[in-house]
């Protein structure tokens, strides 16, 4: 089991994903997960998910929802509508899991999306509105990977 923060942390809440995976690794909360900083690995996502049987991507969505809303999407969430675009990185995240549909290598994936309050910013951290939401969005994807994982809290 795999969980993967992407994002870019130069770009303020952009990099929400890794600022998140990298806080639940170092709570070290969920045994038997492997967090990873996916940073903006785009294709190169394939090779962190492919030998997985389970597992969850933390990115930012762009979705018309207060900033700090954790929105809970599936591949075929993503697939559904092309003119439609949940994630700031589908392009290259619907393409990897176009890839691995091809490959018949596409395991159990959760993606857990936090709409951004700026993504505009170079700023290396979060802006104010995720900055005091942290722990209340960190907690709600915490409870979201232990029900995905079936680890009991």
């Amino acid at each position: 089991m795999r969980v993967i923060g992407v994002g870019n942390i130069l770009l303020c809440d952009e990099g929400i994903g890794v600022h998140l995976v990298n806080e639940l690794s170092r709570r070290n909360s969920l045994p038997g997960v492997d967090f990873v900083d996916g940073g903006v690995a785009g294709g190169a996502l394939l090779n962190l998910i492919e030998d997985q049987e389970k597992v969850v991507l933390l990115d930012t969505v762009a979705a018309p929802f207060p900033p700090g809303t954790v929105l809970k999407l599936f591949p075929d969430d993503l697939k559904r509508n092309e003119n439609v675009r949940y994630s700031l990185h589908d392009l290259n995240l619907t393409d990897t899991l176009d890839l691995m549909r091809l490959r018949g290598t596409l395991p159990d994936i959760m993606i857990l999306g936090v709409v951004p309050a700026d993504i505009e910013t170079y700023r290396i951290g979060l802006s104010d509105p995720l900055a005091e939401k942290f722990e209340e969005i960190l907690a709600k994807v915490s409870a979201e990977i232990e029900k995905f994982v079936g680890i009991k809290g």
